[in-house]
């Protein structure tokens, strides 16, 4: 009698994509295991397997199910693909020869089994020998010799390619009906009714070879998809924590290895000694209720258990098992945990009392909602960072030596800012390069608007009176008309203690020609029409260089202070004293009408003894200027001997780098040393059998000492 045992229940089903026998390493397992047992019948059989449904499903369905079968060729260590036909809607059924106790394959071959150029067939037999008889039974497994088979699984319409085989593809080779009674039979295994599509059972056919029925049997096992969230694996990565007090109110969280379904619940189990399953303690227990069920996670609150003790009185030693349960088909999950409940002790349970888990009051969160129409589901929270501090910018030496707005607009690339904090120095500070009597320090209170620094000078209107006399000639241009000069006041005698050392150098006392009139008509706000006239046009800059450009170890002359004159000249950062007269924004150097800049003090060195507007020939040179010029002459020939003995060195080094490095002479030498090398063999060998047979080490070792020691000579005697 015929009959048919699937050792195998559960399986992974696969695409055809995926055991593809066009593509190289396209096997994924999957082979059903079992047994087929053919009835006593004499002659040649032929045998049809094909899909099968499972028992539940619908009457209209019942004889119907579109999945594949295949027949995989296991060869010597790996598949034979090349002998298998790719799998398309019509292998729904394979149908088998058995003759004498060989199984035969009849294979349906298709447009598809081309090869990757599109014309040439592939080398698929029509019929071709698979396994035997084994007393009275075929086995279904997967090793070399059994019957290798696989289910396949179609895909839907609206997912395949246009040559792939479909659901409805396959249903209408089966039926062989009308589109719209196809359509209708396709409705039982999409959507809500997909599960179907996973659970299939195998039915087989015996016919005799005049085509009498002769025997059948369909598998009483089910196949399942193990890969169906609804009906296939569903296993646990880890569940924590594992206690709770037992009033409960403590979070749970369990993470699953696959996707869960939707009825996918916690529940709690009791277990005796033995690890078995005690469903009549059960009733006893409260089953989670308040839980959040994701993707992979379940989170729950444990709810309290008030009839524990009932569970005592009726067995002593038990334990509570956590796990999950699918409501659709009664599956629980494989792997279970431990879960224990203690009991609660007045103040001083660690759940309810001491927090151990969190301060807050544990609870569900609700999550993310769901997409909604013009509303995004995902998003990315992202908060742009908008820098809204301003950086103070500092100030280089030639910025900070110009304090007026006006000049700064064209010397500054930022826009003005107000200096909060100024930069002060005392007067009377060694810094300063003031050495007077300070008497105090009244700001100005931002009175002129071409100020951005306050001063520390104070003098009387008297002292200005007198600073006007004496500054007559100087002929300062100031551009803006609400120019105010600061309200700050010395007294006549202190501002003659802070000039004694200008009076002292005659020569800077003369170039700058501070005459004796009104103050107020050159430094006040009127505007002055006439032309700046640059009065330090005739210095000798030559011999001014010469003389500032003196090695600082060699000559070290005295400086001669110049005392700030009134607040025209505001206390800046000392300035080195060649930066003072050779930048280009230093005013004393420029060229026709310029806007006056507050300065700071001016250290000048006593090299510059005499007035640069007086001719040359009548001026006649000191003893002091002569013992300068020696000085710096010497520095300077010292200095050009160094240049040369640097440079020399410089030319050496570069010639020593840039001398080339000789290449190795063995690559050269190898061709000359192989045909010497090969020249002695040959000599060697005719001396040997003209004379004494050397031995053929013998010769060869001579040939090459003799030619080594020939191109070592070569290379030291004639190159």
């Amino acid at each position: 009698m015929a009959s048919i045992d699937l050792f195998t229940t559960d399986n992974l089903l696969r695409y055809i994509s995926e055991w593809d026998p066009r593509e190289p390493a396209h096997t994924k397992g999957g082979y059903m295991d079992g047994e087929i047992k053919i009835p006593n019948v004499e002659g040649k059989l032929r045998m049809e397997i094909q899909t099968y449904p499972a028992e539940d499903v619908d009457k209209l369905v019942a004889n119907v199910h579109p999945c594949l079968l295949h027949v995989v060729r296991i060869g010597k260590g790996k598949r034979e693909q090349e002998l298998e036909p790719v799998p398309t809607y019509y292998h729904w059924k394979q149908v088998f020869e058995i003759e004498d106790g060989i199984v035969k394959i009849i294979n349906r071959k298709s447009e598809l089994d081309v090869e990757k150029d599109g014309f040439t067939p592939r080398p698929v037999p029509e019929i071709d020998e698979i396994t035997k008889v084994d007393g009275n039974s075929i086995v279904l497994g997967r090793k070399r010799g059994q019957l290798n088979l696989i289910l396949l699984q179609p895909k839907q319409q609206a997912r395949a390619k246009q040559t792939e085989a479909t659901v409805t593809k396959v249903l209408a080779d089966r039926l062989q009906k009308g589109k719209e009674k196809i359509e209708m039979y396709e409705q039982f295994f999409k959507k809500k009714n997909a599960k179907n599509l996973k659970r299939v059972r195998l039915r087989v056919d015996f016919y005799k070879e005049n085509g009498t029925h002769c025997g059948y049997s369909i598998s009483p096992q089910t196949i399942v998809d193990t890969g169906n969230k609804e009906i296939g694996s569903m296993d646990f990565y880890d569940a924590t924590p594992h206690k709770s007090c037992i009033r409960g109110g403590r979070k749970i969280i369990m993470v699953s290895e696959y996707n869960l379904a939707k009825d996918v619940s916690p529940i709690f189990e009791v277990y005796d000694d033995f690890g078995e399953p005690r469903p009549e303690l059960d009733q006893f227990l409260s089953q989670p209720t308040d839980f959040n069920r994701r993707n992979q996670t379940i989170i729950f609150i444990t709810p309290p258990q008030p009839r524990l003790h009932e569970i005592t009185e009726n067995l002593n030693n038990w334990t509570i098992k956590l796990l999950a349960k699918r409501k659709g088909d009664g599956y629980k999950s494989n792997k279970m945990f431990n879960f224990r409940y203690i009991d609660h002790e007045f103040n001083s349970c660690p759940f309810c009392d001491y927090k151990v888990d969190s301060d807050e009051l544990v609870k569900i969160e609700a999550g993310i909602e769901g997409p909604k129409p013009r509303q995004k589901k995902r998003i990315m929270t992202c908060t742009p960072v908008v820098c809204t501090e301003k950086r103070q910018r500092i100030q280089s030496t030639d910025e900070q030596s110009c304090g007026s707005s006006e000049t700064s607009s064209y010397l500054k690339s930022s826009p003005a800012y107000s200096m909060s904090s100024s930069y002060e120095m005392p007067v009377n500070t060694p810094d300063s390069g003031i050495d007077i009597p300070f008497n105090g320090y009244n700001s100005d209170g931002g009175y002129t608007s071409n100020s951005d620094l306050e001063y520390t000078t104070t003098l009387t209107q008297e002292d200005l009176n007198n600073l006007s006399a004496m500054t007559e000639q100087a002929k300062f241009v100031v551009v803006e008309e609400d120019a105010q000069f600061p309200k700050a006041y010395v007294t006549g005698a202190q501002f003659q203690n802070m000039n004694q050392p200008l009076v002292q150098n005659v020569g800077v006392r003369s170039m700058m020609e501070i005459p004796s009139l009104n103050f107020e008509s050159h430094w006040g706000p009127e505007e002055l029409t006439g032309t700046a006239e640059d009065l330090i046009e005739n210095i000798d800059v030559d011999q001014l260089l010469i003389t500032m450009d003196i090695h600082e170890d060699i000559c070290t002359p005295q400086p001669a202070e110049i005392s700030n004159i009134g607040s025209s000249f505001f206390t800046a950062p000392s300035v080195a004293p060649a930066n003072a007269f050779m930048t280009q924004k230093d005013p004393w150097m420029s060229q026709g009408t310029m806007p006056f800049i507050k300065q700071g003090p001016v250290l000048l060195q006593q090299r510059i003894q005499s007035d640069s507007t007086i001719q040359s020939d009548n001026a006649k040179p000191t003893e002091e200027e002569d013992v300068l010029r020696t000085a710096s002459e010497v520095c300077k020939r010292k200095q050009g001997k160094s240049k040369k003995d640097k440079t020399h060195i410089d030319q050496k080094q570069t010639e020593r780098k840039q001398k080339p490095v000789p290449e190795s002479l063995f690559i050269e030498d190898l061709p000359l040393l192989t045909m010497i090398f090969m020249a002695l063999i040959i000599i060697f060998k005719l001396i040997g059998e003209a004379t004494v047979e050397m031995p053929q080490f013998a010769v060869i070792a001579s040939s090459m000492a003799t030619a080594i020691f020939m191109i070592f000579m070569k290379n030291k005697f004639f190159t």
